[in-house]
């Protein structure tokens, strides 16, 4: 591929493509315009057709003609090369099989279809009641036309019409837009609902999030099956609308549902994404995080809100890190390093328990407000530390100075720190050295500088988490002997916790010593788990974890399919069990929740 970039950089007409959208001025063997990159009156913005770069001495963007559409346009790289072979007439390797191209372009082609027929469904005669919904809700027709919006009427008149187009069942079945009974029967995936395309960056369909308009009905929001353009975990609703909104601001919010999302543009607040009724994952935050600077979490004030919310910052403390940032050290030889995250991760807290939509709605003027008043990580931690955790007892204080200390690593700035050192031991009543021998002791963000690219010192073995909780989760519950042993099967995704696993009770192997270090780490948050709800959270953690395996799994049966070393027939067949297997966790954990009395 390198051949074939090199090509292109020297057919490219740098100064022409700049001069599309920032008019250049020739001086001397260079030429100079306005930054479009900050404001300025006076241009310091040069673009050399020598080396076919630019650069601009006011805020120092510079780099070549990649860079610019990636940086202007809001491109990936793999945009940004398609788009310049275009312009330049430089043809791409192309390695993909034809049978597969035109398959995933007749999907693409059938979803738009199907996009087409909702929305024409929604403005007719059978659309009466999706477009009162949508009246009730405080959509305006301007923007149930840009977000497509549409209605989904009973019966099976997509599968019919989409026949008469020549769609085949296979086609419309790989789509996610029909299902197939235990008998055979076709039937349309989305009947009586009022819908929401959701589109990748090029604002293609990929799939359907689908709201009942009945609220005794469940469920009540329902998502297309994840397809070979759709993976529910990894996609955000209306990031085609907000890519370029989020990219000028920097600042991207992530909401929880469409409405959130669809009442925010409508009121202008465009760089708003919501998450398709799943956690927010990795996934999600690097796809935002190349393109703003700030991360800010609006997620429902309930209860199921808050655990969303914490969730989310358990998830991005990992997907943030870019690398090693150093901090003051003893001397040169001994530096302190922590991770460093070019992208600040802040949480909007939403008041009177609204969500997004009802809170613009009542009151838009107030949410500018609210997204600029977004509090640190750390904040947010330590304002609901007492909500959290039980602080008269010595195990709340435990837990809760955990959770302190998981975020308090992360910071860079040694006088930051230790301020919220001081204010987290004043919230906790505890002396200030406690919560730093805590830091010290639990967590060891330094590195010597000996290397030129120093690493963090780590442990032998790096502990899966959700694995390490569920042992600790087990180890409280042969601490409360009046709760029943779990019978239920375990689950875990390193074969070394499952070893652990079964010498509960006694010392371990030495091999699994790091492994069971990890799991009691965790044992003073587990311990806060009032006892009825204790295999409650065991069959939660155990559900979590397959579901990670099922995805991991997933993406690996894509990867072999990208990789050409399956092809498109056995592609299906190994995806078909691996969705249903995950659509059977969905459904455990469904009962699960309704068990407990969690909605």
């Amino acid at each position: 591929m390198s051949a074939v970039t090199d090509e292109i950089r020297a057919r490219v007409d740098l100064v022409e493509l700049i001069n599309r959208s920032v008019p250049l001025k020739r001086v001397g063997s260079q030429f100079r315009g306005l930054c479009p990159f900050h404001s300025e009156k006076t241009p310091s913005f040069y673009v050399r057709p020598q080396t076919q770069t630019y650069h601009c001495f006011g805020c120092d963007k510079s780099g070549t003609a990649f860079d610019w559409l990636m940086e202007r346009e809001h491109l990936d790289f793999a945009e940004a090369l398609r788009t310049l072979a275009n312009i330049t007439g430089v043809a791409l390797p192309d390695h993909r099989d034809p049978q597969v191209e035109d398959e995933t372009r007749r999907l693409y082609a059938a979803l738009e279809r199907a996009q087409t027929f909702y929305s024409a469904a929604l403005f007719g005669t059978a659309g009466a009641r999706g477009r009162e919904y949508f009246s009730r809700r405080g959509l305006t027709d301007e923007t149930l036309r840009s977000f497509g919006l549409g209605y989904a009427p009973p019966g099976n008149r997509l599968l019919a019409y989409l026949h008469d187009e020549g769609f085949s069942e296979q086609e419309l079945q790989a789509a996610g837009l029909i299902g197939v009974s235990d008998d055979g029967r076709q039937y349309d995936f989305f009947r009586d609902r009022v819908l929401f395309p959701i589109r990748d960056t090029q604002m293609r369909a990929i799939a359907f999030g689908g709201r009942s308009l009945d609220d005794a009905s469940t469920p009540k929001y329902l998502n297309s099956r994840d397809t070979l353009l759709f993976h529910k975990h990894e996609t955000l609703f209306a990031l085609d609308l907000a890519r370029k909104p989020m990219a000028q601001e920097r600042r991207a919010v992530i909401v929880e549902g469409y409405m959130d999302a669809v009442m925010a543009h409508q009121h202008g607040y465009r760089n708003v994404v919501a998450t398709l009724g799943t956690a927010v994952t990795d996934r999600h935050l690097r796809q935002l995080q190349r393109q703003v600077d700030e991360i800010v979490l609006a997620l429902d004030a309930d209860a199921a809100g808050q655990a969303a919310t914490w969730r989310a910052l358990q998830v991005a403390d990992q997907s943030l890190r870019t690398g090693l940032l150093p901090v003051v050290g003893p001397n040169r030889r001994r530096q302190q390093f922590v991770a460093d995250r070019t992208v600040s991760l802040r949480v909007l807290a939403l008041p009177n328990a609204k969500d997004p939509d009802e809170l613009i709605r009542s009151d838009p003027n107030a949410w500018p407000t609210l997204v600029r008043g977004a509090v640190p990580v750390i904040d947010f931690v330590l304002q609901r530390l007492e909500a959290r955790h039980d602080l008269r007892t010595a195990q709340g204080k435990a837990a809760a100075a955990q959770e302190v200390a998981d975020v308090l690593v992360g910071i860079a700035s040694p006088i930051e720190q230790d301020h919220y050192i001081n204010e987290a031991a004043a919230q906790l009543k505890v002396d200030a050295s406690a919560v730093r021998r805590l830091l010290r002791g639990n967590h060891r963000p330094r590195a010597t500088a000996s290397e030129s690219a120093p690493a963090p010192v780590t442990d032998t073995v790096v502990p899966n988490t959700d694995d390490a909780y569920l042992i600790a989760l087990l180890m409280r519950l042969r601490e409360v002997p009046e709760v029943p042993p779990y019978d239920g099967e375990l689950d875990f995704v390193l074969a070394e916790n499952r070893e652990l696993c079964r010498h509960l009770g006694e010392t371990p192997p030495a091999h699994l010593e790091p492994f069971a270090a990890a799991a009691r780490r965790y044992l003073p948050r587990a311990r806060l788990h009032p006892t009825e709800t204790l295999t409650t959270a065991i069959r939660e953690k155990v559900l979590d974890i397959r579901e990670f395996k099922l995805l991991a799994e997933r993406d690996q049966i894509h990867a072999l399919g990208k990789e050409g070393a399956i092809d498109n027939r056995e592609l299906w067949q190994l995806l078909d069990p691996n969705r249903q297997k995950m659509e059977q966790v969905a459904l455990d954990r469904q009962r699960e929740r309704e068990r407990a009395g969690i909605r």
